[in-house]
């Protein structure tokens, strides 16, 4: 038995409700369960019987001297066994089956809202975070569900049934035994109080440690590079052995309550095997009586310790699931607004950024009354210092966040006006690594078009001078490009990035600078298959490179958010000082 799970540090203050709105992501499984808990009840009853039958057996059998009552009992006791045996595997499944497929439920819904979350929330949350909430959390959720419920379900059935049957069997001994029984629940919930505290820390603690790990995975680039393998170890150390001290805290809780709990329990058997045979032998309870009672009485502490055990693992899943509509509740900043619309067609591709001002923080200005002026068709290159504002504006371009002030319009429409999904066709985002997804080469092509066809791929890759690249790779479109497309290099990835939006056909395309980590070689393919992409399209090119600023048609100078200089690059060259000096330094650069 696992007694806590880290689904976080987390209080929930309304379990109840909790519960009630879980319930109601699947409606479906409502009958489900409903048979999940007859069949549970049922294979309780059928347990319970057991005592009973037994106690007939030595009442009627044993000391009466009748062998055929025995032969009832025994016959009926076997068949008890039969029943519960197949009510008992058929309660696991059901349990098992309604929480998997309740789990199935939760991670489409929970994921299906990440993906529609603003850039914005990304940008404040830790992805380590994130994918904690995918995967611990849920785990702590599995748990529940495989291990959990079914324990929680079927011994607190037994607590109640044995309860009923120890009061039927002989109410003056039960009612002695429930003064026992309430000192273990007075235990049980200092226990709890105890346990909480500690197994929260750990929860805590393990946060850190998920972290550290992360982050210690995610740079081993650079802890190599710099020969720092011992010191990030040793901080890594640190955690962990923080975590350690935090586990022997919820070690400590368990290390006195389960012994209190032993001794309760001998002591309750032999107090009423005790006081049990002493009225055996004057007569006032007969010899069946007193067996069934002391077999009620070892069930009815077993399922209690269990349900403590249990207590920590529904605890952890209601944390998880709390942290994880913690996330569904999250607010979707960029949505459509009431009477949004779709874009005329075709799509002319003027953009027109107007007076825009932006604050990632309240207070802090990133860019200040920007415009910016795109004709149809034409090439704009967006230069500037790293953290001047450049990349900021083409995320805004792209409504990843709306302006603090001012307007972006495409064709005269303001964005903010238009729906998702016209936003979507019309405007397309190249950045500067392609991103490829787990699959074939066909699934990351038709990513933005899934109903286009291999003939629609075939020419769009022969238009952009690919098309031999991809035959000559074994199982063509078929190729199977591996988790972030690492089966291709940079360059590689790049120009699959470039055809699928190609095959989009937006009518304006942002790019983060789509060769600035290419090697010169592969540098003049992507940049062959770019300038087929961009013909005729408005683009907006944030510029990290000279030769990006030279063939643009024009170029505006961000600096401290705000544009100091436009024209073209032989303009700004001549005229611009601050512009001047960024090309010298990208000739330094290059040289």
């Amino acid at each position: 038995m696992k007694y806590m799970s880290s689904a976080g540090d987390y209080k929930v203050d309304r379990p109840g409700s909790l519960i009630v709105r879980a319930a109601r992501i699947a409606p479906e499984l409502k009958w489900p369960f409903v048979g999940t808990i007859g069949i549970a009840i049922l294979a309780t009853l059928v347990r319970l019987l057991g005592p009973l039958i037994v106690k007939g057996g030595i009442d009627n059998g044993i000391s009466k001297g009748d062998k055929g009552a025995i032969y009832v009992a025994s016959g009926l006791f076997v068949a008890a066994l039969v029943v519960q045996y197949v009510t008992t595997a058929m309660s696991q499944w059901s349990v098992a089956h309604v929480g998997e497929r309740y789990l199935v439920k939760l991670r489409s819904v929970v994921f299906g809202r990440l993906l529609r979350l603003d850039m914005g929330f990304f940008t404040r949350s830790k992805s380590g975070v994130l994918v904690s909430r995918m995967t611990s959390d849920i785990e702590s959720l599995q748990e529940f569900a495989s291990d959990g419920a079914v324990l929680a379900l079927s011994n607190f059935l037994t607590v109640i049934g044995v309860a009923i049957a120890l009061g039927f069997v002989d109410w003056h001994m039960a009612l002695a035994v429930f003064v026992v029984i309430a000192v273990l629940m007075f235990v049980s919930a200092i226990f709890q109080r105890q346990a909480r505290r500690a197994y929260d820390l750990v929860r805590e603690r393990i946060g850190s440690v998920l972290a550290a790990l992360q982050e210690g995975i995610s740079g081993v680039r650079v802890v190599q590079a710099f020969t720092q393998e011992e010191p990030q170890a040793s901080t890594f150390g640190r955690v962990n052995e923080s975590h350690f001290e935090a586990n022997m805290a919820s070690a400590r809780a368990i290390s006195w309550y389960f012994p209190v709990v032993s001794f309760l329990r001998i002591g309750a058997i032999a107090a009423a095997l005790g006081i049990g045979v002493i009225r055996v032998m004057d007569g006032s309870m007969s010899m069946g009586t007193l067996v069934a009672f002391l077999l009620y009485l070892d069930w009815f502490f077993q399922p209690i310790i269990n349900l403590s055990n249990v207590y920590n693992l529904l605890q952890s899943a209601l944390a998880a699931l709390a942290k994880l509509y913690e996330l569904v509740d999250k607010p979707t900043v960029i949505q459509d607004r009431d009477g949004a619309y779709d874009l005329a067609t075709p799509v002319v591709g003027s953009l027109e950024v107007q007076g825009m001002s932006f604050e990632y923080l309240s207070g802090v200005p990133t860019l200040t009354d920007v415009s910016i002026s795109v004709a149809p068709g034409q090439r704009v290159a967006i230069v500037g210092e790293t953290g001047s504002g450049k990349s900021t504006i083409a995320k805004l371009i792209m409504r990843f966040y709306d302006p603090t002030e001012g307007s972006i319009r495409i064709d005269g429409h303001d964005l903010t006006d238009l729906t998702g999904q016209s936003r979507i066709e019309s405007v397309a985002l190249i950045p500067q690594d392609g991103f490829l997804f787990s699959g074939t080469l066909r699934d990351n092509l038709v990513y933005a078009d899934p109903g286009a066809s291999d003939d629609q791929v075939w020419r769009v890759l022969e238009t952009m001078g690919i098309d031999s690249w991809i035959r000559s790779l074994p199982e063509g479109l078929d190729t199977q490009v591996r988790e972030r497309g690492s089966r291709f290099s940079s360059g590689e990835r790049q120009l699959v990035a470039l055809a699928r939006a190609f095959l989009a056909d937006p009518a304006v395309i942002v790019l983060d600078e789509a060769t600035s980590n290419l090697d010169p070689e592969t540098e003049v393919n992507v940049e062959t298959a770019l300038k087929i992409l961009l013909e005729g399209r408005t683009s907006v090119v944030i510029a990290h490179r000279l030769r990006s600023a030279e063939r643009a048609d024009r170029v505006f100078m961000i600096a401290d958010g705000q544009v100091i200089a436009e024209g073209t690059h032989k303009e700004l060259a001549e005229s611009s000082p601050p512009y001047r000096e960024l090309v010298d330094a990208w000739k330094v650069g290059l040289a």
